[in-house]
């Protein structure tokens, strides 16, 4: 009996943690991009760029987690030539060391993220 309940007590104060799991540094893209991600408790920011010295294309992004699930709205800014906007929803995999759209508006290019 003490070891199931020493057992339920890990699971359950264990599942919190992968929920708030820290998804801040560097993240590569399939659209060749590179992300670099913050999060501060529930909110995510990001900047994104193909090529840091002459990127097609640049945004940032910003957003919430709500649950395994990020909440962003994205815009390309000048530094890269493309200017477009949208909203993306990501989701986030067991261990958080990839992000999958499962949404996105905008033209936004990628679709699978994984920590690098």
């Amino acid at each position: 009996m003490k070891t199931l309940k020493a057992l339920l007590f890990i699971v359950l104060f264990s599942i919190p943690s992968l929920a708030f799991a820290d998804l801040t540094g560097r993240w590569s893209c399939n659209d060749g991009g590179t992300y670099y991600v913050r999060q501060l408790g529930k909110e995510v920011f990001w900047y994104g760029e193909h090529n840091p010295n002459n990127p097609g294309w640049s945004n940032t992004a910003s957003g919430y987690i709500d649950g395994n699930r990020i909440i962003l709205r994205w815009a390309d800014v000048p530094k890269g030539s493309i200017m477009q906007e949208g909203i993306l929803i990501l989701q986030t995999g067991p261990y958080q060391n990839q992000m999958q759209s499962i949404f996105k508006t905008g033209g936004f290019g990628g679709s699978i993220w994984n920590r690098s």
